[in-house]
């Protein structure tokens, strides 16, 4: 049966050790912002409110004992100064004591709520205020639920014991896949990336050097990356090889996995559309 509104579920339900765990990625609240330099603007930030009602929804409907954030919960924006010279805009005060009022009223209060923060390359601010209501994990990440879970954001390198965890998640990609119809209209869709890779080879690509005992690791480990839980920004393009080569280069340490031959790819509505190498 067909509905108004499609099903897009830019969030990942996990248990560990008996606890449920709801996992989003780069909400980037106070993006807003940025449409300013780019000939658009509005005086509040309407649609990071919107973004936060929505998760508020997705909690009340999951109700999940612990919430993770993988990362970039608030946006700052880069606009060129000089050649090869960036300059960071920062959300201004009126918009982000907005954002934070209507993230500690709708998120914070909810009861019964254990909410990590993974701190993305974009968290400046934002993060600072909520550092006594939540709890805040390095980029680098950690292990959690006895070594369960390792989560980590994704435009660095995670600590070792990342690697030694029984499940790895993270964001930073935002990855989308683009198709094509019979008239040669281009479509853009989010999707997780799933794939499960010997710990071994973990170690190659963070570059971590190998002690006697961990020689030979071969055992998997299944890593899932997850789409940008705002539906009002793009991705990265994963599945046209040689597109966005300078974004491409944006994403060092996520690049062999984008090329590893088990790489899948779900729709967010669930659709589960195999492997990356054959689309």
């Amino acid at each position: 049966m067909l509905t108004d509104h499609p099903i897009d579920r830019r969030w990942l339900v996990r248990n560990f050790n008996g606890n449920k765990v709801l996992f989003v990625s780069d909400l980037h609240l106070g993006f807003d912002v940025e449409w300013f330099g780019r000939g658009l603007w509005t005086t509040k930030p309407n649609w990071s409110i919107e973004i936060i009602r929505n998760l508020r929804n997705d909690i009340l409907k999951i109700r999940p004992t612990h919430l993770i954030i993988c990362g970039d919960l608030e946006h700052h924006f880069r606009i060129r100064k000089k050649k090869n010279e960036e300059n960071h805009i920062l959300i201004p005060e009126d918009v982000q004591s907005t954002i934070l009022h209507e993230f500690r009223s709708k998120i914070l209060e909810i009861p019964d709520l254990n909410i990590f923060l993974v701190q993305g390359e974009n968290d400046i601010s934002i993060y600072q205020e909520l550092a006594e209501t939540c709890k805040i994990l390095p980029s680098e990440g950690t292990p959690l639920f006895n070594n369960q879970l390792g989560v980590f954001h994704g435009n660095i390198s995670p600590f070792k014991e990342i690697v030694f965890t029984s499940e790895i998640i993270l964001g930073h990609l935002h990855p989308e896949i683009e198709l094509k119809d019979d008239l040669q209209i281009r479509h853009k869709y989010p999707v997780f990336l799933r794939l499960s890779t010997p710990r071994e080879d973990l170690f190659t690509l963070f570059h971590f050097p190998f002690e006697l005992e961990e020689i030979g690791m071969v055992d998997l480990v299944p890593i899932t990356i997850l789409p940008t839980y705002n539906h009002f920004l793009s991705g990265y393009v994963v599945n046209i090889i040689g597109g966005g080569k300078r974004r491409h280069k944006s994403y060092p340490i996520l690049r062999p996995i984008l090329h590893h031959s088990d790489t899948r790819i779900q729709m967010t509505d669930g659709i589960e559309l195999g492997l990356l190498i054959d689309l």
